[in-house]
Order: structure tokens, then sequence, then C-alpha cells
């Protein structure tokens, strides 16, 4: 039994959805059965810097070139055939814009529901146009559907009731190389981008819907609540607050696009500039190391298919702060503190708490590292094997 994996995604332009796809290759074919094959689409024209194809080598695993780029019309209007007359009992894409015409049955993978619920973040009316037809062409030419949480298969229900029987969740996982990094790599990355010894770390882009500039709002009024009890204590003659929440340093990590500079504008009409640092992209290799260096991560993002950045986090051993929506309350499970995304006094409530109680820190670092352990590439891959085997069995049997 031959299944047909279109690993054209495995590219520059999509490195989230690649990275799903590169860890499912890594991990399926040693799953399979004597008497299954995987054979996997790739576009060696496409720009891929991130991943080794060649390192995915396996007897269980066929390439099968094709140049046709994932977003032309020829993709859509493509008819996927195996070579050697050899027949595929499903194929799988990984992206909501595929091929119409290929081997029933066929699957889809659809990550979020972004673009529908928050359709006002997508500029261009012939955008949302083109995105809403590709969605409609998708579900209409699958038997199935794979998503990566419940909450991002509820909202795809809503937006396209008739996938309802047919959605699968198969959730994600951090990289083997999140995990707790030792002083020395933590000190090394302090030095690489100029950080203090204690700071809050939030790490993704800025994108309207990661709800940047309610974070700063938040930190402005997290440092003015800090600095109201520091002097309150100092004319108590109490004693002084620990350095961590004494001047409270937010570092923002992660690509930021230009159309969308309301945060770090914000920073600065506030007067926190000196406290809000954005240190831009942030190499993979030093990835592991910030979040184990970071006394709390903090991510406010008010919708996510799975929410893969605080478990990254997690993993690591930072103690977690994230928005109570979407799918991060299943992720992060009972291992982080939740607040309202879109308060930010909530925002600065739940911070203070993690930054200012030691004991409270300490158990959430436990407990995320637990949580992030119950996902894995490998659970991953074998949920979506059982998916393939049932759907061919409802379509074939």
């Amino acid at each position: 039994m031959s299944f047909l994996f279109d690993a054209r995604v495995i590219q520059d332009h999509f490195p989230g959805i690649g990275r799903v796809a590169y860890h499912l290759l890594a991990h399926l074919p040693a799953m399979l059965e004597a008497n299954e094959r995987i054979w996997a689409l790739r576009n060696l024209a496409a720009k891929n810097t991130r991943y080794d194809l060649a390192g995915l080598a396996h007897p269980n695993l066929r390439w099968l070139d094709l140049d046709t780029s994932v977003f032309t019309p020829r993709n859509i209007l493509a008819s996927m055939r195996l070579p050697n007359a050899e027949q595929a009992k499903l194929s799988h894409f990984n992206y909501y814009v595929r091929p119409l015409r290929a081997p029933r049955p066929s699957i889809t993978s659809i990550y979020d529901a972004i673009s529908f619920v928050y359709p006002q973040y997508i500029a261009s009316f012939k955008t949302r146009l083109m995105i809403g037809l590709a969605h409609r062409l998708a579900v209409a030419a699958s038997d199935a559907v794979i998503t990566i949480s419940h909450s991002a298969a509820d909202d795809l229900m809503r937006f396209f009731p008739a996938l309802k029987g047919r959605i699968f969740v198969t959730p994600l996982a951090a990289d083997d190389r999140y995990c707790p990094q030792p002083d020395a790599e933590q000190t090394r990355v302090r030095a690489k981008f100029n950080l203090p010894p204690a700071f809050a770390l939030y790490l993704a882009s800025n994108k309207p819907h990661k709800n940047l500039a309610r974070l700063v709002e938040a930190w402005y009024l997290l440092r003015t609540k800090n600095q109201e009890a520091r002097i309150k204590r100092q004319r108590s003659s109490a004693e002084t607050i620990d350095s961590v929440s004494n001047e409270p340093y937010l570092v923002i990590a992660g690509h930021q696009d230009p159309r969308f500079p309301q945060a770090k504008l914000l920073a600065e009409q506030l007067g926190i500039a000196h406290n809000v640092q954005f240190i831009g992209d942030v190499p993979s290799a030093d990835m592991a190391a910030l979040y184990s260096a970071c006394d709390l991560f903090v991510f406010p993002s008010l919708y996510e298919g799975f929410g893969l950045t605080p478990l990254e986090a997690m993993a690591c051993g930072a103690a977690v702060a994230c928005a109570n929506t979407s799918s991060l309350p299943e992720v992060v499970g009972e291992a982080a503190l939740l607040f309202d995304p879109t308060q930010p006094h909530d925002i600065a409530a739940a911070c203070h708490r993690i930054l200012s109680d030691e004991n409270l820190r300490q158990s959430l670092k436990a407990r995320g590292l637990a949580q992030a352990k119950r996902f894995t590439w490998a659970s991953t891959a074998k949920q979506t094997l059982e998916i393939y085997r049932a759907v061919s069995a409802l379509r074939h049997g």
C-alpha cells in the first residue's frame, strides 16, 4: 500500500508547516508495515536552508520530483500519478492550496482558522476571497482534514460544517533541541544580545493577532505598579523588593514586520523604551538558551492553531504566562498562568505574580517540563499513520 505525501512545503517559505512535514517524514517510514511505503513529492527548485531531505533516506520512503510550485494554478489543476503504475491508496497534502485531482481518498492538513476568525487582519479584500476559495476547494476535495488542536478543529467546523465527522486532531511537539540549557549557554546569549541578568521574554512575530501592543501596555502598568510598591516600602522602611520584580525588563524577540510598528512606538510613547528591548530575529542555535535564561516567558497571542512557542519555552524550563484563548489552554494545561489577553491589567497581574514569587516560578518551571514531555513528534506521526489507515479502509474497504 502506497501513501502519497506532499513534502513540497519543506522549504523556507513555509517555516512552520515545513517543520511539521519534515518531522512526519522523519518518523513515518519506520512505522510502516512491510507492504506499505510513502511516495513524497518534492520540488528541488524551492529554497530550503532548514532541513536536509537527503537525511530522511529510508527503504520505505521514495521521492517523486515535481517542479510545480505550490501556489500556481498548475498545482491546483495537477493530476497526481505515481510512477510504474503503482497505485496510491491515499494522498496527504500539507497545505490548503493543493491539487484537486489526486489519488483518493485524500487528506489535507489545515492548521488554523485565523483567516476566518480574524478576517480584518488580511488587508486585501481580494486576498480574503482567494484564501476563502482555496479553503473551500480543499475541504470539498478532501475525504478528511487533519488539524493540530481541538480548538482549531472546532473553529474549522464552525466555518465549514461539512467537516463534522471527518476532521482529526494531531498535536504538534517541540523539537529535541528545546531542553534546559547549561549556565554557560545562558550567559553566552545574555552577552550576545546585551541582556540583563533577569528578564521576561516574548518570542514570535509582531503580526496583529500576536497582540504585542497590549503586552507593551501591560509592561507599562507593571513597571508603574512596581515603582509605587518600591516607594511605599521605602517610606515604611521595609525591605526592598527583589531585583527580578524591582525593574521589570521585557525582551521582545522575533521577526518585526515593518508594517506593524505599533508596539515599538507605544513603548516610546509610554516612556518605557529602556525597559523593552527589541532584538529581532533569533538564530535557531540561540533560541533554547534564550528560553532557558528568561525568568518568565509571556505569550499574549489572541489566536494560535496550536501554540508551539510556549510549549518550546516550557521544554526549556521557562515559567510561562500566556493567553487563555484558542488552543493555548489545551497546550499548556495546568503548567502555565493564564490571563485575558484583551485586558492589559490582567496580563500585568499574571506577569507580576510570576516575577515576584520565586516559589511560583519554580513550580511553573517543573510543571512546564512535565507538560512538554507529553508531546512528541513520534506520537504525532503515529496518530497521522492511524488516520491514513482508517481513512483508506473506509474508502477502499
